[in-house]
Parts: C-alpha cells; structure tokens; sequence
C-alpha cells in the first residue's frame, strides 16, 4: 500500500512550456522585425524631409507641358491627314452608284469639315432624289459623323448635282 505522504506517480506534461517558448520566438522575430522596418521609415523620412517640395513639382510640370505642346504640334498634322484619308475612304465605301464630284475636307482643332459635291445619274429629279436619300442616310449612319446636311446644286443632262456639307469627329 501507499504510504498517505506519497502521490502517485504521473508523467509531466511538458507541451504548455513548450508552446509558451514558440510564442516568444515569434512575438520576438516580429518585434525585431517592426523594429527595423521602423528605422527604415524614420531613415527615409529624414532624407527625402531635406529635399524642397516645390522646385521638383513645378520643373516637372514644366517639362510635361512642353513636351505635351510639342508632341501636339508634331502629330497634328500627320493624325488630321490620317483623319481626312479615313473620312473619304468611308465616303467612297457608300458612294456607290452614285459618283463623287469633288470633296474638300476642313480640318478644326476638335473636328473635320467637309464639303462633297455628289452626282446622281438619273431621268427625272424625283428619281435622283430617291438615289440620294439612299446615300444621305447611309451617311448620316456613319461613325463619327456629328452633322450633315445638303442641298440641290445644277443639273447638267442626266446627272443631277447634290451639295453635301457636315463636321465629323476628329479621332
């Protein structure tokens, strides 16, 4: 039998210390880690604090407007030909019976005149008129077309004349 001053004898349980030193290695890792990335913040801090603000600012912008302008006023030229180029090609795309006399194209700071000058081949006005509207509406479907309008110019034999003015879009 047991004497009454004895327990009896049980394993230790040594997983809680364990544990408790697994979670001081890492509250230490992840001080040390706040630690040195607080010194770095503090380090940046002081050398960009030294450079003035507004002289950096103001010659970049500077330097962005200039380069802005030039690029505008070396590209304009290329990108309201391309414009004009693409504007007839799409106006030669719906033309067809009818014939395109003359065009003019008007380039703006935001848009493209234009001026065409359409000859329909017909007996008789009203029947040109028909052939016309075909056109016109076609025309006024086009992307990027804002406005058009027209009116009936000369008749010369069969072929009745149409005056067609408009602005479109300069991409």
């Amino acid at each position: 039998m047991m004497e009454q001053g004895e327990r009896p004898a049980r394993r230790r349980r040594r997983w809680p210390f364990f544990l408790l030193l697994f979670l001081v290695a890492i509250s230490l890792f992840l001080h040390a880690a706040k630690a040195l990335r607080a010194r770095d913040c503090v380090q940046a801090h002081k050398k960009y604090k030294r450079l003035p603000v507004e002289k950096p600012i103001k010659e970049t912008m500077a330097m962005r407007v200039r380069f802005y302008k030039a690029q505008f006023c070396l590209a304009y030229p290329q990108s309201v030909s391309y414009a004009a180029a693409d504007l007839i090609r799409r106006f030669d795309g719906i033309i067809p019976p009818l014939r395109l006399l003359r065009v003019q194209v008007d380039p703006g700071l935001q848009d493209l005149g234009f001026a065409l000058t359409v000859g329909v081949d017909a007996a008789s006005l009203y029947a040109a008129q028909r052939k016309f509207a075909v056109f016109f509406s076609k025309l006024e479907m086009l992307a990027g077309i804002i406005e058009a309008s027209f009116s009936l110019g000369e008749r010369s034999g069969r072929l009745h004349v149409f005056l067609v003015t408009g602005r479109a879009e300069l991409p």
